[in-house]
C-alpha cells in the first residue's frame, strides 16, 4: 500500500515538473513514464487519465493550502490575515512552480471543466476566507472599510491571480513574494480605515 502512495506521489511531482519546464508542449503519458521512470501501464493503473492526475494536484493544492490557511486565520489579525493569505499562496506558487500553471488554468482544455471549475473554486475559497477576515475587522474594530466589502475582495482576489499570472509570464523568474510585501502594505492603507 505505501509503495501505490509512494508511486502515485512520484507521479504527480513529476507531472507538476514538466509544467515547470516546458512551454506548454503536450504532455503525454509516455513522457510522463520517461520523467517518473513508471511505465505507462503503472501509471494507467494509479490515474486512469491525465485529468485524473490534475484533479488530484488541485486536491493537493488545497490541502496544503487550506490548512495552513486554518491556522493563520486562527493566528492572525483581520486586517493582517488576507495579505499573510496571499503570501501563502504566492509562496506555494513560488516552491511549486508548475502548480502556477494549474492555477492560471492555461494547461486545460476546454473539454476539462470539471478541473477548470475546481481550481476556480480554490479560487472562491480564498475569497470567502477574505470577504470573512474583512468582515470580522468591520465587526471587530466598528470601523468601516475604505473601500466597499465586494470592491475589497475583487481588488485582493485580482492581484493574487494577477501575481501568479505575472509569474507564469515571466517562466518563473519574477520575485512574488518579494514584491507582494510592498504591494500589500499599500493595499493595505487603501482598504482599512486608519
Amino acid at each position: 500500500m505505501e509503495k501505490k502512495k509512494q508511486r502515485k506521489l512520484i507521479i504527480m511531482q513529476s507531472l507538476a515538473a514538466m509544467l515547470e519546464e516546458r512551454d506548454l508542449l503536450k504532455i503525454t503519458t509516455a513522457e510522463l513514464a520517461k520523467r517518473s521512470e513508471i511505465t505507462e501501464a503503472a501509471i494507467y493503473k494509479h490515474f486512469p487519465s491525465k485529468r485524473k492526475i490534475f484533479e488530484e494536484l488541485v486536491v493537493f493544492f488545497e490541502e496544503s493550502v487550506f490548512t495552513r490557511i486554518k491556522v493563520m486565520k486562527e493566528e492572525s489579525k483581520p486586517e493582517d490575515f488576507p495579505g499573510q493569505l496571499i503570501a501563502l499562496v504566492l509562496k506555494f506558487c513560488e516552491t511549486n512552480k508548475g502548480f502556477s500553471r494549474i492555477l492560471t488554468r492555461e494547461v486545460f482544455t476546454a473539454d476539462e471543466v470539471k478541473i477548470i471549475d475546481k481550481v476556480s473554486n480554490c479560487f472562491e475559497k480564498i475569497n470567502i476566507e477574505i470577504r470573512q477576515s474583512l468582515q470580522e475587522y468591520e465587526r471587530t474594530t466598528k470601523k468601516k472599510l475604505n473601500l466597499n466589502l465586494a470592491a475589497s475582495c475583487d481588488l485582493l482576489l485580482s492581484c493574487l491571480e494577477g501575481q501568479i499570472q505575472s509569474f507564469v509570464r515571466s517562466k518563473f523568474k519574477k520575485d512574488l513574494s518579494g514584491s507582494w510585501e510592498d504591494q500589500w502594505n499599500f493595499l493595505k492603507k487603501a482598504i482599512f480605515a486608519n
